[in-house]
């Protein structure tokens, strides 16, 4: 599994475990575990989203 598709699974997962927590009463009222999930998950996001696109450009440059 690449790095790309490995943060972007991440961030799923992430994703996944914050609709758990936020529509049942696992860990009761706690906002600031939600808030870390969220945050995981926007940040695996964009990583995956930028090592994609950083391959997709160093595979459009000639080499030398």
């Amino acid at each position: 599994m690449s790095k790309k598709n490995n943060y972007l699974f991440l961030s799923g997962f992430f994703f996944c475990v914050f609709l758990v927590v936020e529509f049942t009463d696992i860990y009761g009222d706690s906002g600031w575990f939600k808030i870390f999930l969220i945050i995981l998950f926007t940040t695996f996001l964009i990583s995956g989203i930028a090592s994609k696109e950083k391959k997709g450009n160093d595979s459009e440059r000639p080499e030398r």
